[in-house]
């Protein structure tokens, strides 16, 4: 199966737009939410869709709910067309406080940071060779680069870590940012999937150059021999 990293600005959508993810084999997605945007769900139906909350990165005592758990078990159960991680910005936090206030964990920071982006790598990696489709989605992160003749422009990537962005965004087969636009009076989300200078994106499975949120682990409808390209 296939796996997608969505970013964009807090706010932007990506939680709503993400559960919109065709469920056509099994009939049912499930949405893994840390950061308490599944709240907003409630202004929409998603009869598909099963939400599950994040409340432990690591498995403490008197509970067995913690988020390796909670994923695997997910796709173990054989229910499930995509898995939706909601969002991965915030359980890099969750997974350092839960560091930094369980038993037995060490107590160097630093050990902590390895732990997690090691655990991520190894999630992002696990994630494409699942029998569902995974979604990751995470917070928006801008900043600015020299260009060749002494321009700035704005770069903007998911807001992970320098030392694991590289690695997750190349574990991923879609890599989008969301964006919204105005169409017949009314607000249209889509996702960016053509990667440039200024923006990280690409598309391994399809080629697209943007999709429709609904869309994103669908073929595109071949017109006179060409693919539509979103």
């Amino acid at each position: 199966m296939a796996n997608a990293l969505i970013y964009g600005e807090v706010g932007s959508g990506k939680t709503v737009n993400s559960t919109l993810v065709r469920a056509g084999k099994r009939g049912r997605n499930l949405l893994l939410n840390s950061d308490n945007s599944h709240v907003v769900l409630g202004n929409f139906e998603r009869p598909n869709l099963d939400v599950q909350i994040i409340r432990n990165y690591l498995k403490k005592d008197g509970s067995e709910d913690y988020f390796a758990k909670q994923f695997m078990d997910a796709v173990q159960s054989g229910k499930y067309d995509t898995i939706i991680i909601d969002n991965l910005t915030d359980l890099i936090d969750l997974a350092l406080q839960d560091y930094k206030r369980t038993p037995g964990t060490p107590k160097d920071e630093r050990q902590h940071y390895k732990m997690i982006y090691d655990d991520l790598k190894y999630l992002a990696r696990q994630a494409g060779q699942v029998d569902c489709n995974v979604i990751f989605t995470c917070w928006l992160d801008t900043s600015e680069m020299t260009m060749p003749d002494g321009t700035r422009q704005n770069v903007f990537r998911p807001q992970l870590p320098d030392k694991i962005l590289n690695n997750i965004c190349g574990l991923c087969n879609i890599v989008g940012k969301i964006h919204k636009t105005m169409k017949d009076d009314k607000m249209v989300w889509y996702y960016i999937l053509e990667g440039n200078n200024n923006i990280y994106a690409k598309d391994q499975l399809f080629c697209r150059k943007a999709c429709m949120p609904a869309d994103l682990f669908t073929p595109p409808q071949k017109k006179g021999g060409t693919q539509n390209a979103g």
